[in-house]
């Protein structure tokens, strides 16, 4: 793997994005896709930055982080890093889990997941990963994602990838993850931790998507096992 495309769905989320933005090295192998998820403002402001490393798609209508990735990720050239939009990378942590990846998958076909650091055990070690573009080619349409899921799905990566011996987590490429749930931070960062309208958004289709975790795991289903699914 020789770039890196690191894709961010976001929606109403200026600040928070930012941040993020803001702890991604510049660098000639990482580019940036941000795919606004009905959300023209940031689409804007994006476009106004100038930052040739950092490009945006505006997605007219809401359509949930599970459409936003698949829409796009098909024609990412090389290795796709697929993002949140309230999470800090820190020192380094995009270039160990490049490392990581090519020392282990040397044919581009492996998973590098992301370490959350605050979170002790309570992420899923896919949350955060760095695909390899023959692991991408082993979904319909080089669609990650089960598109019936609308925001919680990153979880079928792992379980594709690591029964395969595709599957590493990288303790190395560490994140800190801004969300309500990992941290009672208070004072000057306690507005990183907010359960914002879009949080309350997602949250409201957890459920949904926990249900149907559930019901595919009963069925067998792995996104990308099965072609004709």
């Amino acid at each position: 793997m020789n770039h890196v495309t690191v894709v961010i769905p976001t929606r109403n989320r200026w600040r928070k994005l930012a941040n993020t933005l803001d702890t991604i090295p510049v660098r000639s192998c990482i580019s940036v896709l941000v795919v606004c998820d009905g959300d023209p403002e940031t689409h804007k402001r994006i476009r106004e930055l100038g930052a040739s490393q950092i490009q945006s798609l505006l997605v007219n209508r809401h359509m949930g982080s599970v459409y936003c990735r698949n829409l796009v990720i098909p024609d990412c050239p090389d290795g796709v890093l697929y993002a949140v939009d309230d999470i800090e990378f820190q020192p380094g942590a995009i270039r160990a889990a490049l490392a990581a990846f090519n020392e282990r998958f040397p044919d581009d076909d492996g998973v590098v997941g992301f370490h959350q650091i605050q979170c002790g055990d309570n992420y899923h070690p896919s949350g955060v990963a760095l695909l390899g573009k023959r692991f991408v080619d082993r979904y319909p349409n080089r669609q990650p994602f089960c598109p019936e899921y609308f925001h919680f799905a990153a979880q079928e990566i792992q379980w594709l990838a690591e029964p395969l011996g595709k599957f590493y987590l990288c303790k190395d490429a560490a994140l800190l993850h801004n969300h309500p749930c990992f941290s009672g931070r208070e004072g000057r960062d306690a507005d990183k931790f907010v359960k914002d309208a879009t949080h309350n958004e997602a949250r409201a289709r957890c459920d949904q998507d926990k249900a149907l975790r559930e019901q595919r795991q009963r069925d067998g289903l792995v996104w990308g096992a099965q072609r004709n699914e």
